[in-house]
């Protein structure tokens, strides 16, 4: 008896024919049952290629059976998958799992059959795969590694019940008990990272659920010395997969003996797939990985996804304009792979650095600091400036800024001499807690004030400017939180020093700075100015486009700049 097939598909059709015509190349295709879960349309946008697989699929013939389950709600791929194997198990011993953008060898049903009955009573074997990595030194014919994977794979019954869904729980144990480098292929590959944001809700991804569930427990999975599985969504087409050729493998000509393979995970194998990971990983990430431990390169990881807004970023940013070396390299087809590109900071040394900087402004005793580097002399805004004393003069003298990703107060040191001429000045920064804790023990007073959230912000202050200082691009969902500040009630918001191009979609790059000057890169938004603008329009209308010009930055889709926008809200057009 063949295993069925479970096959999930969504809203490819070119890709879900390749995947269909490569298995009827299969031999054992007409002796298979073929198990097909269609999901439904997530957004309208969606909904004419969801129905043109679905009349595809209706038509397909070349297997023993064919069963159509419709989604009639979208799951998502992880739902989609999790259930579906269930389902399918319910019913069967066992199952091979694929996606629609797998195309396999015409030897690829032979190996995961013949590997399913070879394996069936050994506990210690969890699942067979079909796909592996370009490698350049050679692999035994097949092999055993610890843990699953997710590119054509197949598994019992008795090892899909090992599946644990909760990532939180998978992570505490990996930790509890000391597996985390184990698990990331001896510190090659951050599958644990990956973990992490699954649990954030930054992913959705089961594939690392059900990698760790098998890590755990110790079994193993069988692995081909050459790959019976190529992926044809790295094109940017997929749920998860971005734009990159670095895993396409070409198929294997000639079937994969098993006879002499044995239920233990091979060394050899092992090595040379590390490597493969090692040198795959950006240059600067790979002396990072020589020079830290394991729980260092996690903690810079985990930096990297907490920022708000990233202070010593912004201070690298400005490295151009002092004849030094920065980089720009992307685009990424998600922020999640520009993150896994990136190293991220020390947050708590920046802290030190800005705080020791801010405290010397604040005693007299330097004249400005921005992003803590100090100056002999105030480096003003002067449009910046501008336009705080043009929101003063719209609110009879009355100044309140909400100054989001302030530091520890620059812009308002910056701007202090100003300042003192109206009559009512607050200034509220919201930061990332450290600094807030910082501000208000050394820095607050009665003009200058610290919180950790907009929310608390709007409901403590009545603001009339919001000032967004070099800060947006750096985070993660940026329109989020300008839509959270539009919501605040504020009449005027200044935007400076923050990177657009005249594109039609928003662009995701990496910031990377030389290691002579610091060892750090950082995932960032290139904006649409057009698409900035329309997504404001609605309620505010823009002053002028001029705040803060900078020269263009080369970039591979051409180039952008940082400059700044002067936004007003409609209903106090006068």
């Amino acid at each position: 008896m063949k295993a069925p097939i479970a096959l999930f598909v969504y809203s490819r059709p070119d890709h879900t024919y390749q995947t269909i015509e490569a298995l009827k190349r299969n031999p054992e295709s007409v002796h298979t049952d073929l198990v097909i879960f269609s999901d439904a349309a997530k957004t309208l946008k969606h909904d004419t290629a969801v129905k043109q697989v679905r009349d595809y699929i209706s038509k397909i013939n070349g297997f023993r059976s064919l069963t159509i389950h419709h989604r009639t709600h979208n799951f998502g791929l992880a739902k989609s998958i999790i259930k579906g194997v269930t389902e399918v198990l319910k019913n069967h011993e066992r199952v091979i799992v694929m996606e629609d953008d797998l195309v396999t060898s015409p030897h690829f049903l032979k190996y995961m059959n013949e590997g399913l009955d070879l394996f069936a009573d050994k506990d210690s074997v969890i699942s067979i795969h079909g796909y592996v990595y370009p490698v350049k030194k050679p692999l035994p014919e097949a092999f055993f590694l610890r843990g699953a994977d997710c590119w054509g794979w197949a598994t019992w019954r008795r090892g899909w019940e090992i599946f644990n869904p909760d990532g939180q729980f998978l992570l505490d144990e990996l930790k509890q008990r000391g597996l985390l480098k184990a698990f990331d292929f001896n510190g090659a590959y951050s599958y644990s990272a990956m973990l992490e944001r699954q649990i954030k809700g930054l992913n959705n991804s089961w594939a690392v659920r059900w990698h760790a569930s098998a890590f755990l427990a110790n079994k193993f999975t069988l692995y081909p010395g050459r790959s019976l599985v190529h992926n044809i969504g790295n094109d940017n087409t997929g749920t998860h997969c971005g734009t990159s050729a670095d895993l396409d493998a070409d198929l294997s000509a000639t079937p994969i003996r098993l006879d002499e393979v044995g239920a233990e995970e091979s060394e050899v194998a092992k090595k040379v797939i590390e490597h493969f990971f090692r040198m795959k990983r950006p240059p600067l990430r790979r002396i990072l990985a020589h020079l830290l431990p394991v729980t260092a390169r996690q903690q810079l990881a985990t930096f990297a996804k907490d920022w708000l807004p990233p202070a010593i970023a912004r201070q690298l940013r400005r490295l151009p304009r002092l004849g030094r070396g920065i980089t720009f390299e992307g685009p990424f087809a998600s922020w999640d792979e520009a993150a896994d590109c990136s190293s991220g900071y020390a947050s708590e040394k920046i802290l030190e650095k800005v705080l020791a900087a801010t405290l010397k402004v604040k005693r007299g005793e330097a004249v400005f600091e921005r992003d803590s580097v100090l100056f002999d002399e105030i480096q003003y805004s002067w449009p910046v400036t501008a336009g705080l004393m043009w929101a003063a003069a719209r609110n009879h003298g009355r100044l309140s800024v909400l100054d989001f990703g302030g530091s520890l107060g620059s812009s308002y040191y910056q701007n202090q001499k100003f300042l003192g001429g109206l009559q009512n000045v607050r200034w509220s920064v919201v930061e990332q807690p450290h600094f807030v804790e910082a501000g208000r023990q050394f820095i607050q007073d009665e003009q200058l004030v610290f919180y950790s959230t907009i929310v608390e912000c709007v409901a403590a202050e009545k603001l009339n400017v919001v000032l967004l200082s070099s800060v947006l691009q750096y985070l993660e969902k940026p329109y989020a939180i300008l839509n959270e500040l539009v919501r605040s009630g504020v009449d005027i918001i200044l935007i400076d020093r923050t990177s657009f191009y005249n594109g039609e979609e928003d662009l995701i790059a990496v910031q990377q700075v030389a290691e002579a000057i610091y060892p750090a890169s950082y995932p960032l938004w290139v904006f649409s100015k057009k698409k900035f603008i329309s997504h404001l329009s609605k309620t505010f209308s823009l002053v002028t486009e001029k705040l803060s010009p900078e020269d263009l930055v080369p970039f591979a889709s051409g180039s952008f700049s940082f400059s700044g926008l002067v936004l007003r809200r409609n209903y106090h057009e006068n």
